[in-house]
């Protein structure tokens, strides 16, 4: 569906970032924005995998994200063993 919609600047900005960071649209990143917000049981009564693919390998939806400095604190930590 085609619709036009003026968004606040930061939130604007905010899509714009999103969509550079997962290497998709805006009305993509709009999109993943609105069903985030959403309870997983509210979207077409079904329950959401957290999971999706970018440049096709899957990516995890994970509640934490990790940073390359806690991937430089586990390698490190390897190395010492």
């Amino acid at each position: 569906m085609r619709l036009t919609i003026n968004l606040e600047p930061d939130l604007y900005a905010l899509a714009v970032s999103l969509a550079k960071a997962e290497d998709c649209t805006i009305s993509a990143a709009v999109n993943r924005l609105l069903r985030r917000s959403l309870p997983s049981e509210s979207v077409g009564g079904a329950s959401r995998s957290r999971n999706g693919r970018r440049n096709r390998l899957s990516v995890s939806r994970g509640r934490v994200a990790v940073t390359a400095d806690e991937v430089r604190r586990i390698e490190s930590e390897d190395d010492a063993r």
